[in-house]
């Protein structure tokens, strides 16, 4: 079972928030790109839960990449 992070502080924003926002999607939009709730989002960005993903979800997650010129690899190790 991954470890919980550490809470971030209350002016850091997470990175799957900042990813979210570049990609000009709400946390519905990203959730249904996904496969996911929307109340699962909000809990990744608020560092609730930790991220997981299935192949499917990370095939999805590449494609959305794609559209603004990144790949899975640009993705920082922690979301």
């Amino acid at each position: 079972m991954p470890k919980k992070p550490d809470p971030p502080s209350p002016t850091e924003i997470s990175p799957l928030k900042q990813l979210r926002e570049e990609l000009g999607m709400s946390q519905e939009d990203f959730a249904r790109a996904l496969g996911i709730s929307g109340q699962t989002v909000s809990r990744w960005e608020l560092r609730k839960n930790v991220p997981t993903f299935t192949v499917q979800q990370m095939k999805a997650l590449e494609r959305l990449l794609q559209t603004i010129g990144k790949t899975i690899l640009d993705l920082p190790d922690q979301l």
